[in-house]
């Protein structure tokens, strides 16, 4: 696309080539041609912008919903984490604690996340815990946390002393962006849904909010059997999820075929390499670089998506501050995963290149 000044240029030499002379400046003509410029400049920019609506490759926003919708597709949600909250007190109580439906508990620190119960509960006479239901109060991938990171109670509840998450919560996820909806829209193209084959059933599981990725297996129970393997943002898929994609599945499956959703066997990759790092860099926080480069990789793969050395040793050959670096022979170069596993980072050893 050509740039204001170069259309004013074009226009400034035309008049010279025709008149014979230059354009006095600020004069009526100047001001007339400049004004002229700017509004071909305008129109070639809401144009070059239509352009690249039309197409789903690069189409934005409201636009790349609509390709969205050509496809059958809707860009999905943001989706609240879920998880169990533990209240306990450091004696057997004496009479029942109740803690109602609603109670608020939250991480510590200044972004603190906050959770909040969906059914009422109570500690029993005698007893010192409970475990309670419990989500996110805001929908994203905030909400996803590690255990025992929820440590405040909010909402106070009389006789409870502490609580805690004792397993972590998942299955939070952000609303879908546009670089992740035009994945699946391309995709679209590309893999064929036919009301029958894998990928129609791999669709409608990608169709439901915080779903990350999904695998299929035919007749993995015999003729007539489908078996789908899904996985969320976080290592941990919740029932609520699987219970969602299985109602999808049981409305849209073929007639006299069994669909069973489950949650993608995880398989845990862990590394050990040894690093040299570049004049300048230290080499702990080059390491530390490292392993989240390397994170970062295995976290955007979804299910039946290998683990390829070659990747692995972009991610650590592209980190900032790493010269060169080689493998510890004791550990995996690379992980293969079925249509029904999915990998995760399981922890990186990075020593010292001799």
């Amino acid at each position: 696309m050509d740039s204001y000044d170069e259309i004013l240029g074009r226009m400034k030499e035309k008049y010279y080539e025709l008149s014979g002379r230059a354009i006095p400046p600020l004069s009526d003509i100047d001001i007339r041609m400049k004004v002229l410029a700017g509004e071909i400049f305008s129109s070639e920019v809401n144009l070059d912008f239509i352009k690249r609506q039309m197409f789903p490759s690069t189409a934005l926003g409201e636009y790349l919903d609509l390709h969205a919708a050509d496809r059958g597709m809707t860009r999905k949600a943001a989706v609240k984490s879920r998880g169990e909250l533990r209240f306990s007190v450091s004696a057997p109580a004496v009479s029942d604690i109740n803690i109602p439906e609603g109670t608020v508990a939250s991480t510590s620190g200044n972004n603190s996340v906050r959770f909040v119960t969906t059914e009422p509960a109570a500690i029993s006479a005698g007893n010192t815990l409970v475990s309670v239901e419990a989500e996110a109060m805001s929908a994203g991938s905030s909400g996803n946390v590690a255990r025992e990171s929820i440590n405040t109670l909010v909402t106070s509840v009389m006789g409870v002393e502490s609580v805690t998450n004792p397993d972590a919560f998942s299955g939070g996820a952000d609303r879908e962006t546009d670089e992740e909806l035009r994945k699946r829209v391309l995709s679209s193209y590309i893999s064929i849904s036919n009301g029958t084959n894998k990928e129609y059933y791999r669709r409608l599981a990608l169709s439901v909010d915080g779903v990350k990725s999904a695998g299929v297996t035919p007749r993995r129970r015999g003729v007539g059997t489908v078996d789908v393997f899904i996985c969320s943002e976080g290592p941990t898929v919740t029932t609520a999820l699987i219970n969602s994609v299985q109602e999808v599945m049981d409305r849209e499956r073929e007639l006299n075929v069994d669909v069973l959703v489950s949650a993608a066997v995880l398989v845990r990759a862990s590394f050990g390499i040894r690093i040299s790092v570049r004049d300048g860099y230290s080499h702990s926080e080059t390491a530390e670089r490292v392993k989240a480069s390397v994170r970062e990789y295995i976290d955007s793969l979804g299910v039946g998506e290998n683990v390829l050395e070659s990747r692995i040793c972009t991610a650590i050959m592209s980190t900032e501050g790493v010269y060169d670096f080689e493998w510890m022979t004791n550990y995996p170069t690379a992980y293969s995963v079925n249509d029904n596993s999915r990998a995760v980072y399981d922890g990186m050893i990075v020593g010292v290149m001799s």
